[in-house]
């Protein structure tokens, strides 16, 4: 079993470097080599996540690249195989005093991001959040009142979104199984399941066809 998953690795290894599979000693040697570069950066990645994110509750698998910056007294927990990248820019998360931060097994994280709790956000399942996207549950300060105490309201992101580059979701929003936040948006209120949303604030632009169950198994 291992060894076939090795070399469908390398097949694919190998169609990455030549457009088909390796022929001859020096492309064989050439794609081991590629592969092995791979494995290593993997493992540095593996144990950059513990690192860096050693005082949190995290899942197995998962990889931290650049220098993520994680902190706050509140709980973060990252599942299972999630990716977290932070190489061309710092991504942040954070979870305030008795604040909690879950993010589901799959998921991934672009670099630049910024998710904030003073609350609760929840993000669900192989989601796929883009560089410089910004998820904040708390306001910090009232308007009138900015010496204030900060409203919060939970944010939850079902399974399988996709938030685009730049976009942003603020306090209180349920965003539904399958739906996609365009570039740019800014999410203030609940989005369907399986639709596109966006503009300033977002607004529902189409549904999108979900996936056949029978398909999916």
């Amino acid at each position: 079993m291992i060894k076939a998953r090795i070399r469908q690795k390398l097949v694919q290894k190998s169609q990455e470097i030549y457009g088909r599979e390796y022929r001859g000693m020096g492309e064989k040697w050439a794609v081991y080599f590629s592969f092995f570069i791979d494995m290593l950066r993997g493992l540095l990645r593996l144990l950059n996540a513990r690192i860096r994110l050693s005082r949190y509750d995290v899942g197995k698998y998962v990889t931290v690249r650049g220098s993520l910056r994680a902190e706050g007294r509140g709980k973060i927990k990252i599942g299972d195989h999630c990716r977290i990248w932070s190489h061309m820019g710092v991504t942040q998360l954070y979870a305030g005093t008795g604040a909690v931060l879950n993010i589901g097994e799959s998921t991934f994280i672009n670099t630049a991001a910024i998710i904030s709790a003073s609350k609760k956000i929840i993000i669900g399942k192989n989601c796929q959040i883009a560089n410089q996207v910004i998820i904040m549950d708390g306001d910090f300060h009232g308007i009138e009142d900015r010496d204030g105490s900060a409203k919060s309201s939970e944010i939850v992101i079902g399974d399988d979104v996709w938030l685009a580059t730049r976009s942003m979701v603020l306090k209180g929003v349920r965003i539904g199984k399958g739906a996609i936040v365009a570039a740019g948006a800014v999410v203030t209120k609940d989005v369907p399941a399986y639709t596109l949303v966006g503009g300033v604030p977002a607004k529902i632009i189409k549904k999108i066809v979900e996936p056949d169950a029978d398909m999916m198994v």
